[in-house]
């Protein structure tokens, strides 16, 4: 009776000293969010997205998009005054919108984007300098171990360029349906339906490979979907300028902070823009396609 009753007064104890303590986050300011890697013989693509607190509730990305922006890219040939343009994403459901411009990109070329939005005038520089690598082969194993867990994984063996800094990311051109798996959530059926759609997968990491010129590198990638023995994958690795491989680099590391504890908050900074925005204006090249097809 005597420890009850001691239980008891113990529970009062601590629940009497709850209290519920409101905190007010501070104001937020809205910044712009810039994405863009020109590519040689390719039209101009640009993403222009308004960033939110990350307490706010949750938006649709096209709210977000930025419609009211003069944006344009020039080079010492001309100037290019991109429009704003959309695709249907049918696993997500919803339109993507983005800048798109007219005038071909050439390589060993020096761009200027001017962006101009809210009474502020956003500048950077890009040079199309990167060389594309040379895929050896691409292999698989059905697992390997990284901080996010046990995976399979597509292996990728290329030689890194002599004499030059380049930074890589992987990427693999593929057909999807809702047999398949993203993670570990089912594919959206509604606006995918029965139809198999070819999907550009492209890797969550970014590599440097500074000083790694003329020797083997080794990529192993984690497949996003699920897929079935025989299915055929077109592999490419993209040769990445510093800008591109520094913001995405910054943003892989923020999500591996998110989740170890004993990792040291990260936070995604501006990179070349200042405080005008966060993202990155580019370049990329990327390599032969190699065919793959999963044995398993």
């Amino acid at each position: 009776m005597k420890n009850i009753l001691l239980f008891i007064s113990t529970i009062i104890l601590f629940t009497a000293c709850e209290k519920t303590i409101t905190i007010s986050p501070p104001p937020y300011t809205d910044k712009v969010n810039i994405q863009c890697s020109l590519e040689p013989d390719s039209l101009p693509v640009l993403f222009l997205y308004k960033t939110v607190a990350f307490f706010d509730p949750a938006i649709l990305a096209s709210q977000l998009f930025v419609r009211n922006a003069t944006v344009e890219i020039s080079s010492p040939d001309a100037t290019d005054r991109l429009t704003a343009d959309s695709t249907y994403d049918r696993l997500k459901c919803e339109y993507v919108y983005f800048y798109k411009g007219k005038n071909i990109i050439k390589a060993n070329k020096t761009y200027r984007l001017k962006i101009v939005w809210n009474g502020q005038t956003i500048n950077a520089t890009t040079t199309t300098e990167q060389q594309p690598v040379r895929i050896d082969s691409v292999g698989y194993t059905p697992s390997f171990n990284d901080i996010y867990g046990e995976h399979e994984g597509v292996i990728v063996y290329f030689n890194g360029l002599v004499g030059q800094s380049n930074f890589y990311r992987y990427e693999m051109l593929r057909q999807i349906d809702t047999s398949l798996r993203y993670a570990s959530s089912a594919l959206n059926g509604s606006c995918l339906g029965k139809d198999t759609i070819t999907f550009l997968e492209i890797g969550r990491s970014v590599y440097d490979g500074t000083n790694l010129g003329g020797q083997q590198n080794k990529l192993v990638i984690e497949p996003a979907f699920t897929h079935k023995k025989g299915l055929v994958g077109m592999v490419r690795i993209q040769t990445l300028d510093k800008n591109t491989y520094s913001f995405f680099d910054n943003l892989d590391r923020q999500k591996l902070a998110q989740l170890n504890p004993f990792v040291e908050p990260i936070f995604v900074k501006s990179g070349q823009f200042g405080d005008a925005a966060i993202g990155y204006f580019g370049s990329l090249v990327r390599s032969a396609p190699v065919r793959f097809v999963f044995p398993e």
